[in-house]
C-alpha cells in the first residue's frame, strides 16, 4: 500500500496541473475607441472585465512611412477614459491609439482617424 502513494500523488499533482492550465491563460478581450475634440485625442478601453478597463497605458500614434510616430502616452482611469493633449502639434494624417497587453487583457489598436 505505501508504494501506491507516491503514485497517487504524482496522478492528482498531475491532473491539477492539468486543470490550472486553461484558467492561466484565459484571455479577456479589449477595445480600443479614439476620437478627436480638439485640443486633446480622447477615448476609452472597453472590455467584458472591469480589471482590463482601469489603469490601462493608451499610446497615440500618426502613420508614416517607416515606423509609426508615437504622440504621447495616456493611463486609462477607473471608468476607462483617456486623454492625450496635442495641442498645436496636430497635422494632416491619419491616427490611431493602441492599447498594450496587460496581464490576462489582451492587446488592441483603434480605427484610424484620417484628419
Amino acid at each position: 500500500m505505501a508504494a501506491r502513494r507516491p503514485a497517487l500523488f504524482v496522478v492528482v499533482f498531475a491532473a491539477a496541473v492539468l486543470l490550472a492550465a486553461p484558467v492561466a491563460s484565459a484571455s479577456y478581450s479589449t477595445k480600443v475607441v479614439v476620437s478627436l475634440k480638439t485640443p486633446a485625442f480622447h477615448g476609452s478601453v472597453k472590455s467584458s472585465r472591469s480589471s482590463c478597463t482601469a489603469n490601462r497605458t493608451v499610446k497615440l500614434f500618426r502613420k508614416k512611412p517607416g515606423p509609426d510616430k508615437l504622440l504621447g502616452t495616456d493611463t486609462s482611469n477607473a471608468g476607462g477614459k483617456w486623454s492625450i493633449p496635442i495641442g498645436k502639434r496636430l497635422t494632416p494624417g491619419s491616427y490611431y491609439a493602441k492599447a498594450p497587453a496587460k496581464g490576462s487583457c489582451s492587446s488592441d489598436k483603434s480605427k484610424v482617424l484620417t484628419i
